[in-house]
């Protein structure tokens, strides 16, 4: 076992017993999930994201890499998956979610560093984040987990933000949701540049804003999402998250590169 592997098992046994008890990996399961956002459906293609690709195509995200199903709409008290996602944004924050969802993304892009670039043929040069109306800056809760991306230089890091159409109610792709402050252009343009929200429910925001990424000149926009938020009381969504009972583990590419030295060890 080289250095590298060793570390990468440590990391892997930590998150298992941090998360593995209510976090599954997200994935793209034939027949039962969307190969573009894992939402649960019977189509190769949700009809969410089949609408957002017919008016908008390449202005999307060239790639997307979700790490987990989060399971809401649970009755009584919200199953731990929720809980996280809104505790570590809380006021105040709960130390441990922020913790375990700094872990995931750590995690994911440093062991699969090397998966990424072979599924999707390049290096990330920029990193920013999905912020919100109230919060822009990079003081956003988001903003930290972004700063765990492994592998992104700083001098790399830029903020985007709030558009003229970023306060529209609806859940659909808007090209006006976000801009890109002028003194940030140099990081964009011509650029492979990963988008990072903490959620991914209709996927609205995070595809807005690889719009307006690709509008100001990126070359490539890939969208990571720590959670895949499902309702636990719609049918669709209770029959894929009821199959998922394999604990949360690192080693599952997020690259969805069938190849990963590391997802091999787990089959």
């Amino acid at each position: 076992m080289t250095g590298d592997d060793a570390l990468y098992f440590d990391i892997r046994k930590h998150l298992i017993h941090r998360v593995g008890g209510f976090f599954h990996n997200a994935r793209y399961l034939p027949g039962k999930t969307c190969s573009v956002c894992f939402n649960p459906t019977d189509q190769h293609v949700c009809p969410r994201c089949l609408s957002h690709r017919s008016e908008f195509g390449p202005r999307l995200a060239d790639n997307v890499a979700i790490l987990a199903f989060v399971r809401g709409g649970s009755s009584g008290p919200p199953h731990q998956s929720a809980h996280t996602m809104r505790a570590y944004k809380g006021r105040p924050p709960a130390e441990k979610c922020a913790m375990d969802l700094e872990l995931m993304t750590v995690a994911a892009t440093l062991i699969h560093q090397d998966c990424f670039t072979l599924a999707f043929g390049y290096r990330w040069d920029s990193i920013t984040f999905v912020s919100s109306i109230n919060n822009p800056g990079n003081s956003h809760p988001v903003a930290q987990i972004a700063r765990m991306v492994y592998g992104v230089p700083v001098t790399g890091r830029f903020l985007l933000w709030p558009g003229p159409g970023f306060s529209d109610p609806d859940r659909t792709v808007r090209a006006d949701r976000f801009s890109v402050p002028d003194k940030y252009r140099g990081r964009v343009e011509g650029k492979n540049v990963l988008v990072v929200d903490d959620t991914w429910v209709s996927g609205a925001k995070i595809q807005s804003a690889a719009v307006a990424l690709h509008d100001a000149g990126a070359a490539h926009v890939t969208a990571f999402s720590i959670g895949r938020w499902c309702r636990y009381d719609w049918p669709s969504h209770k029959a894929v998250l009821d199959t998922q009972r394999t604990p949360y583990d690192a080693y599952v590419c997020p690259a969805r590169y069938d190849e990963c030295q590391y997802e091999a060890r787990v089959r």
